[in-house]
């Protein structure tokens, strides 16, 4: 949590900085119709601005962001508020400074009028100065210090549970490292942005501003720490979403195999259907055969009949033949047929055999009728008149 906030205090007082820089450009570059006391003052409100701005960032580098090293890290970045009011007072003085510079030069006629009420204007800044001064030291002495260095001691616990939870909330739900490995590619091009743009402008501004970049890139790296930690596995056994993923990632390759089993591939249409099927079947018929033993299949009877359908079954896609050519006169020909695999009715016919084959297995002890039952050519071969 600590590294987080020293981090995004660097980027404020960087950026403070940059205004800085822009002040202290203004200053040297003459306006037109103006004199060097109106941009010189105008460049120092600029200046006085980015002190301010920076000295915020300090304040929280040097303080928050040394949560868990300093003994005082809130009672520091609080006391930084004093010199934010002294700059502030100081741009309002160089503001006065300004109303001043007006009265002469161009426009030394209003000099009447611009030169009391910028001393005005300068001596409110000057006080507000001297204010920001006071409240420096009162807030980082005496009882404020006391009261900041307790509540500190409070609040430094909490902030590292806090970080530790964020931790364990991004490693069990396995989003931790996934958006730690985006915040790093991210902070990591800001960076590298960064860093480009200070050597290709060549100027203070330029390069403060690149600094801006570097650091924010920083920031963002630094945030991807809150979601993973250094040590530690995953409490739900390695990714939670591997389950949907492994699903959603099976998906087109399922439905592929099902729409182009029935135009001539291995399978058919419902294909993928009854491969599960199978599968349960299986582990079902398993079962019941782990249950009965060697003691006889009560379920004999049933793989029998089962079985004697499948042979029927058998024999009539065995029978359907596709027309591999038509004769010039308009009679087909039959000299070609379909596959089972390639069947319309393959995927009823491989399902029900795989059911009875699973539970074949837990009547290998049964009588011999049901043996027979099972090799009598089918349902319709019984039926079917003998030739």
């Amino acid at each position: 949590m600590g590294v987080v906030i020293q981090n995004a205090g660097n980027v404020v007082s960087s950026t403070g900085q940059t205004v800085s820089s822009l002040g202290s450009q203004i200053g040297l570059t003459p306006l037109p119709g103006g004199n060097s006391a109106t941009t010189t003052a105008l460049g120092n409100i600029l200046s006085n601005v980015g002190n301010g701005v920076t000295a915020v960032g300090m304040g929280a580098t040097n303080g928050l962001g040394q949560l868990g090293l300093s003994s005082n890290p809130l009672g520091i970045t609080i006391s930084s508020s004093g010199n934010l009011v002294y700059d502030a007072g100081q741009a309002v003085n160089s503001a006065g400074q300004l109303v001043t510079s007006l009265g002469s030069g161009p426009t030394a006629a209003l000099s009447p009028l611009t030169t009391p009420l910028g001393s005005t204007v300068s001596t409110v800044g000057l006080a507000v100065a001297g204010l920001g001064t006071q409240l420096g030291k009162t807030l980082s002495t005496g009882p404020i210090e006391q009261l900041t260095t307790s509540v500190s001691t409070a609040i430094t616990p909490i902030t590292s549970t806090l970080a530790q939870t964020t931790q364990t909330v991004g490693e069990a739900t396995g989003l931790g490292a996934p958006l730690n490995g985006l915040l790093s590619t991210i902070g990591h091009g800001l960076d590298s942005a960064g860093s480009k743009l200070s050597s290709a402008t060549g100027n203070p501004i330029g390069e403060n501003l690149g600094d801006v970049v570097t650091r924010l890139g920083n920031t963002v790296t630094s945030a991807g720490g809150l979601l993973v930690g250094g040590t530690g596995s995953n409490p739900l056994g390695g990714n939670p979403l591997a389950p949907i993923t492994s699903i959603l990632t099976a998906l087109p390759g399922t439905l592929s195999g099902g729409l182009t089993g029935g135009s001539g591939g291995s399978g058919g249409p419902l294909a993928p259907i009854t491969g599960v099927l199978t599968t349960v079947t299986s582990s079902l018929t398993g079962a019941l055969s782990g249950a009965s033993g060697s003691s006889g299949n009560p379920l004999a009877p049933v793989t029998s009949a089962i079985s004697s359908l499948t042979g029927a079954l058998g024999s009539v896609t065995g029978s359907v033949s596709v027309s591999g050519s038509a004769s010039a006169s308009g009679s087909g020909s039959a000299s070609g047929s379909a596959s089972a695999a390639g069947s319309l009715l393959s995927p009823i016919t491989g399902l029900v055999t795989s059911l009875t084959g699973g539970l074949a297995l837990s009547s290998s002890s049964s009588s011999s009728n049901s043996s027979s039952s099972s090799s009598s050519g089918g349902l319709l071969g019984v039926l079917a008149p003998k030739k």
